[in-house]
């Protein structure tokens, strides 16, 4: 016996203009102030990640620093 085959899914982009009962149908400006605050989202995103491997630099050269004065102050044992 074979086995059905089902055919792959295949979506289509709708635009759709009007009032359609039942269904909220965002305007153009409420597109265009999403798209706006997903941008200002994504730069604040991308600041943090610099802020976040800034901060990883620091603690790496830190943590380099404590081990040479650990280092350091073992030899007087």
């Amino acid at each position: 016996m074979s086995e059905e085959e089902k055919p792959a899914y295949v979506g289509h982009k709708v635009v759709i203009r009007g009032v359609v009962e039942g269904y909220e149908v965002a305007s153009l400006d409420d597109l265009k102030k999403i798209g706006e605050e997903l941008q200002r989202q994504q730069g604040e995103i991308d600041g943090l990640k610099r802020q976040f491997g800034d901060l990883q630099r620091f603690l790496n050269a830190l943590n380099t620093k404590l081990e040479r004065i650990e280092g350091f102050l073992k030899s007087f044992k």
